[in-house]
């Protein structure tokens, strides 16, 4: 675990953290969460898109050199209540920031639950995106939560489908 405890931290002192963590620790894996924490530094003559694709681009190159599996956690922009209060379910584009979230990633995953939902412990994992087709596949499994042992288990896939048709 890295943690700034005194300020936001920019994405440089957050790689530079982790290559020390490569090492000293061995680490393989990254995670950062969540990104609207990082103090972005993003020059005034730079669009929002540009700065983006920067920066996934330096932590790209850092994941390839130490060859550290990167995650980012991204939430999206506000989204729109629909009829009855649910919020549709978010797409990668939805990432505030940038269309870059779909175009540089290798794998995109959202994790939805809809809390206006008649059953508020089931959640959807959705693979949206899979650069390269040995590592996985698109898909989506619902899941729901055991507040008793603190798990999730699998819906099976019949049940979720007369539960929730559109699933």
């Amino acid at each position: 675990m890295i943690r700034f405890d005194d300020e936001a931290p920019t994405i440089e002192a957050i790689l530079e953290k982790a290559r020390a963590a490569v090492m000293r620790h061995g680490i393989r894996g990254l995670v950062i969460d969540p990104y609207n924490e990082i103090e972005h530094r993003r020059p005034a003559n730079m669009t929002e898109t540009e700065y983006v694709s920067q920066l996934l681009g330096k932590v790209k190159r850092f994941a390839q050199q130490y060859g550290v599996h990167v995650w980012f956690v991204a939430y999206p922009a506000k989204m729109q209540c629909e009829k009855g209060g649910s919020r549709p379910v978010p797409t990668l584009y939805d990432i505030s920031g940038s269309a870059n979230w779909v175009n540089k990633a290798d794998i995109g995953v959202v994790i939805h639950r809809d809390v206006a939902e008649k059953d508020p412990t089931r959640i959807e994992i959705q693979v949206r995106k899979v650069r390269f087709k040995s590592v996985g596949k698109i898909g989506t499994v619902a899941l729901r939560w055991d507040r008793v042992t603190g798990r999730y288990a699998e819906i099976p896939a019949a049940k979720a489908a007369r539960a929730y048709p559109d699933v």
